[in-house]
């Protein structure tokens, strides 16, 4: 028994240790595709992302990013799961969903909308991802301006 643990413990650190840095995962490009909406309180958006994963394949699941302004709960935004494959870069198509709180109607954030909006955008996102052998980590980061991450983008194009 004490075999069965010290061995799964030392699978468990080489796979973690050994397949890459998952901080070295960086998007590439973001298109989006397509919106629609549903209903007066969402939208889908089709999405198509470039990813280099210099790591090993990792199963992504349980995305969730809440869009705040100035402090005020915007919305939700879920991604469907999906695999990004290791050691590759590749363009995924994703579909987001966006739904908006109950305190916030659509005319209210169309009216919110101006050159500065951003300015006061930040983001709370939380992750799971799953290695191939079954070893899984939520991470969460909070208040993630949402100018740098466009700004990010925008550079990478």
């Amino acid at each position: 028994m004490r075999r069965l643990i010290i061995l799964t413990l030392a699978l468990m650190l080489v796979s973690l240790t050994s397949c890459g840095d998952f901080r070295d995962i960086t998007v590439n490009s973001a298109t989006i595709d397509a919106i629609s909406p549903y209903g007066f309180r969402g939208l889908d958006v089709d999405l198509a992302v470039e990813i280099d994963n210099p790591a090993s394949q990792l199963k992504l699941s349980d995305m969730e990013a809440v869009v705040k302004h100035s402090g005020k709960v915007l919305g939700t935004v879920t991604v469907a799961p999906f695999v990004l494959k290791g050691r590759t870069v590749q363009t995924y198509d994703m579909r987001a969903s966006m739904t908006l709180d109950e305190k916030v109607s659509l005319l209210d954030l169309l009216m919110s909308l101006d050159s500065n909006f951003l300015d006061n955008c930040y983001i709370d996102v939380t992750v799971k991802g799953q290695l191939r052998v079954g070893v899984s980590k939520t991470i969460t980061k909070n208040d993630i301006p949402l100018k740098k991450l466009i700004n990010y983008a925008d550079k990478n194009k």
